[in-house]
């Protein structure tokens, strides 16, 4: 079973969060859906919900930081 999250986030920390995420393996895929207003999607298995929120949390300290788009 997977999860899907829409996100909204710093744009200028799009890139550098896509790549760290999927820089670990089978973690999750982030598709960006409105890069101006720095909405993203990500996907990811269910049992790795601790690991994408520690990376997310991990990267307050880039100064990302994330709030849910809902379902827009």
């Amino acid at each position: 079973m997977e999860t899907v999250r829409r996100l909204i986030m710093n744009r200028e920390g799009i890139g550098f969060f896509k790549a760290i995420l999927e820089s670990y393996e089978d973690v999750g895929l982030l598709t960006v859906r409105d890069g101006r207003a720095g909405e993203v999607e990500i996907i990811y298995p269910t049992d790795a919900q601790e690991v994408v929120a520690s990376i997310m949390a991990d990267m307050q300290r880039f100064g990302i930081v994330f709030r849910e788009a809902g379902n827009v």
